[in-house]
């Protein structure tokens, strides 16, 4: 009986069983509630917002609603949370000290998040890092190299760094400097890279597309062909009229020289 009565005192006198059953509630849910939230990204997405944003999102929203239910579950059991926080408060600073990078690299995030400097798929340069972006997370940016390599930097070093965004403007322009030889036609060149501008329709058409001379180089005669085309096609057309201009000046029978020099002998009498 002694020991029937010690448990009645422990566990139901306490109030114990009513405790573990509430932290066990609240625990259930909070991940109810972050399921919801999930899916309510899910569904934010598919109707438009960045997929970049959304790792930073579940970041955020995963530790604030942990840091919320340890908090309720401390209050249930009995701990007095106001002066928990209280303390948290005074070592905030220390805190901070001990994580300046981390705590920068959190808020860098958020400044990438807000202020939108680009989003997922856009192919980006900052610094030494190329790449086009994968998602944003609560300390670093996923990138995904042209050689399909996986890069993760710091928030904190994008933040504070020109940003070079290949990807967000619709259109781009394209120079190809092509040298000929200084026997050959500069007029029938020039005129071959103006037809190929007026007879390709992906070229744009209302913008400042241009044929020029811009060197008499050491060994040609250098000629810029400057077209506006969409961003999403630069790579592809960039490789096609290299190939063309190659192909229309050689039926042409326009030179496009090697690097060349000219040597005078003197012979002293």
């Amino acid at each position: 009986m002694d020991k029937l009565e010690f448990i009645k005192n422990v566990i139901i006198d306490n109030n114990l069983i009513y405790k573990i059953v509430a932290i066990a509630i609240v625990l259930a849910m909070f991940q109810v509630v972050k399921t919801v939230f999930r899916r309510m990204l899910k569904h934010a997405q598919e109707k438009g917002m960045d997929s970049s944003a959304r790792p930073l999102m579940e970041s955020l929203i995963r530790y604030s609603l942990g840091l919320l239910a340890l908090l309720i579950c401390l209050n249930i059991l009995g701990v007095n949370t106001a002066s928990l926080v209280a303390m948290i408060g005074a070592a905030s600073l220390a805190i901070g000290l001990a994580l300046k990078d981390t705590l920068t690299n959190i808020a860098s995030g958020l400044l990438l998040l807000f202020l939108h400097p680009f989003k997922a798929g856009d192919y980006i340069e900052c610094g030494s890092i190329k790449g086009k972006i994968s998602g944003i997370g609560l300390f670093n940016t996923i990138f995904e190299t042209v050689d399909g390599l996986y890069v993760s930097a710091p928030n904190g070093s994008l933040w504070g760094a020109p940003i070079t965004n290949f990807s967000r403007n619709k259109k781009r322009r394209l120079d190809i400097t092509v040298g000929i030889g200084y026997d050959s036609d500069t007029d029938k060149a020039m005129e071959i890279l103006r037809d190929l501008i007026n007879n390709d329709s992906r070229i744009l058409k209302n913008c400042a597309n241009d044929v020029f001379i811009s060197e008499l180089a050491d060994s040609s005669v250098n000629i810029v062909m400057r077209i506006w085309v969409n961003t999403a096609k630069y790579f592809d057309m960039k490789a096609e009229y290299t190939a063309r201009i190659k192909e229309e000046f050689d039926r042409a029978g326009i030179e496009i020289p090697f690097p060349q020099r000219v040597v005078h002998i003197v012979n002293p009498k």
